[in-house]
């Protein structure tokens, strides 16, 4: 599972032998909801680092990784897992699931869907692991109304991150369809990184969502960062 940057790219993949993930120098990472790893190979392509451990519990999806990541531990359904005894991370990934936020599905949404409601776990797991990076993904109807990037920008305020957001289309780095999803890059305050809080689930909030307030056109492709505040939550936003 280890090999020398100088024998392989960083984070790479070899080609000849099923796409199997190739560690190199770099931070390690843990990951979640890991589907069949493609956050974290694009991850690892551009820190490099090896990936600690995963957490699938998707049978299909569970044989892949056995062939993709070789030898790395699969936690299983991330519900049953203990974090504070499994191997420190600097970088945590975590695409959560998308059923009830998706166009395609009924949009139940974070709070109410059975599916997408696993996000809270998610930050549960922040809130112990304390990496110095989180990569977040998810489609890109999060974004919409009701979509939930509110809840998920809220909750990375109050376990102690500092988060950006952007769209991406699949199409913006070469592919022939749109396939637009939402990325989200946190970083863990230095602070916050000190404590290790227990992690808690709150209920469910039953007040809507702020709506986030309007502000001047900026041009097509400029960067563009906000806090709308509501409570101790804080929305961050970025042009897509």
């Amino acid at each position: 599972m280890t090999a020398s940057c100088e024998d392989n790219p960083p984070g790479g993949v070899e080609a000849g032998d099923g796409l199997r993930f190739v560690a190199t120098e770099g931070p390690v990472i843990g990951s979640l909801c890991t589907g069949v790893a493609g956050l974290d190979l694009g991850v690892a392509s551009v820190l490099g680092g090896r990936i600690a451990w995963y957490s699938e519990n998707d049978p299909h999806g569970a044989r892949i990784l056995t062939t993709r990541l070789p030898g790395v531990a699969n936690l299983g359904d991330l519900r049953a897992v203990d974090f504070t005894a499994v191997e420190p991370v600097e970088v945590l990934t975590a695409g959560f699931p998308c059923q009830d936020i998706s166009a395609a599905g009924r949009r139940a949404g974070i709070e109410k869907g059975l599916r997408s409601e696993l996000w809270h776990t998610v930050l549960d797991a922040v809130r112990v692991l304390r990496p110095r990076l989180v990569v977040v993904e998810n489609v890109a109807a999060l974004r919409w109304r009701n979509g939930g990037l509110d809840r998920v920008l809220g909750g990375l305020v109050e376990t102690g991150c500092d988060a950006v957001w952007r769209c991406v289309r699949a199409a913006d780095v070469g592919a022939a369809h749109r396939r637009e999803r939402v990325f989200l890059t946190c970083t863990v305050r230095p602070a916050a990184r000190r404590t290790t809080p227990r992690p808690t689930r709150r209920p469910a909030r039953t007040d809507p969502p702020a709506r986030a307030r309007s502000g001047p056109t900026r041009p097509s492709g400029a960067s563009q960062t906000s806090t709308v505040a509501h409570g101790r939550r804080g929305i961050a936003r970025s042009p897509c």
